[in-house]
């Protein structure tokens, strides 16, 4: 089904894209232990049909836990440079959140190069109750949000059935969250079919409280794991609707879609017929490392497995080098485009060779192999991937990259101010 490179593979002829379509699908709480071309049990077909048709990576590190990854991805710098190192939900716990004045968003580029822009999903990271144009001042034409649960507005509580959407500033009740966004993302896509678009989709699923979904409501499933379980396979079923609703557009030719997670799963889950811990919050590989996939027919002719590296801090320069836009001298961005890699470069020099996360003052940082923290662990992931046994110490080679992942982890700055006076008060231990 796939034609499996380790590290590199040929180029193929592709025909050139001018201004492709973007959507950037981020799924919550659910790693590469609930999809089945990644190796887990549960059944995720749509997913595994991207797949099939693009890159699926094996080595992708997202930020353990939720606004932390969403604040790196939106502004392509890494915790310790943004400031916001710690989970900090802002319309429950108040605070400025993110300031457009202080960063720019991949969405604000690209709409400012003449890119239509919408979002979809959960937002969190501003309160949209007292500022209702944080979207549009952070690069989104159009929305339809759960905005997060606002302290004092217990209607927001709910984002599923029942759930509080603000839609374009209007704020009403849907039947079932997910499927409105969903529909939403959908319209904008036809509405915007001759347009370069960009669609931001972090998806409500599968993110608590794990309840039953359209899909199952007949006959509900028992437990916890069972419906967090079903979650995902509706989580599954609204990505082949977003994706099949593009294809009959006309459109897969010049859009490139991306799909990833924002941290490991809520749920434990499990990989080639192994237990799988969960991740979410986790001070470790299995805490960020997420599936993520790429469909982008333009660059190359799919049914790739690649083990080239990529974080979270890619996204925006590759999202710029797609949309044929030159960064400003004031835009500070910590990743590499991964371009070349989806197109099949051979150069080593267009890659990376290393990959970054953290979370309040701990962090980590691995290559192909080998997985350095600054509390002093050191693991071979190929041999040990969840962490449990010490380098052997016949292992010739480790010392050597030990010593590389350490230095390259020193340089790493001190931790900015924190982005507003709150966070700082919610979170004093962190350092600067």
């Amino acid at each position: 089904m796939k034609k499996l490179l380790i590290l590199l593979w040929m180029s193929v002829t592709v025909h050139a894209v001018d201004r492709p379509n973007i959507i950037l699908i981020m799924v919550d709480d659910m790693g590469r232990d609930w999809v089945s071309s990644y190796g887990a049990e549960h059944s995720t077909p749509n997913i595994d049909k991207l797949a099939e048709q693009g890159v699926l990576y094996q080595t992708v590190w997202s930020l353990p836990i939720c606004t932390p990854t969403r604040v790196t991805l939106l502004t392509g710098q890494y915790p310790c440079n943004h400031g916001w190192v710690q989970h900090y939900d802002v319309p429950r716990w108040g605070g400025t959140g993110l300031e457009s004045k202080k960063f720019t968003t991949f969405a604000r580029t690209l709409r400012g190069s003449g890119y239509a822009t919408a979002i979809g999903g959960k937002w969190q990271i501003n309160h949209l109750g007292k500022d209702p144009d944080a979207l549009d001042k952070h690069g989104f034409d159009e929305h339809c949000v759960w905005p997060g649960v606002e302290e004092g507005e217990p209607e927001t509580e709910e984002r599923f059935w029942n759930g509080l959407l603000i839609t374009n500033g209007k704020r009403s009740k849907v039947p079932y969250g997910p499927d409105t966004i969903n529909q939403f993302l959908i319209d904008y896509i036809k509405r915007h079919k001759n347009d370069p678009f960009l669609v931001y989709y972090p998806m409500l699923l599968t993110h608590g409280p794990h309840t039953i979904t359209p899909m199952n409501e007949a006959n509900p499933p028992e437990g916890k794991l069972a419906l967090y379980a079903g979650n995902v396979t509706y989580m599954d079923h609204l990505v082949g609707k977003i994706v099949s609703a593009l294809d009959e557009l006309g459109l897969k030719e010049n859009t490139m879609i991306i799909f990833t997670g924002d941290n490991g799963s809520a749920a434990s889950g499990n990989l080639n017929g192994q237990p799988y811990p969960k991740g979410k919050g986790r001070e470790a590989d299995w805490g960020v490392h997420v599936p993520f996939i790429v469909r982008a027919p333009f660059l190359n002719e799919g049914g790739i497995v690649s083990r080239d590296l990529i974080d979270f801090t890619d996204i925006y320069p590759t999202l710029l080098e797609l949309a044929g836009i030159s960064p400003s001298k004031q835009l500070k961005l910590d990743g590499k485009s991964f371009i070349p890699s989806l197109r099949g470069s051979e150069d080593p020099f267009d890659k990376r060779s290393w990959i970054y996360s953290q979370i309040g003052n701990f962090r980590m940082i691995r290559d192909w192999h080998h997985l350095v923290d600054n509390k002093g662990a050191f693991h071979d992931l190929n041999k040990d991937p969840l962490q449990q046994n010490k380098v052997s110490s016949l292992d010739k080679i480790a010392p050597g990259r030990r010593q590389r992942l350490q230095m390259i982890l020193n340089r790493f700055p001190e931790n900015a101010p924190a982005p507003f006076p709150e966070f700082k008060i919610k979170h004093p231990g962190l350092n600067k």
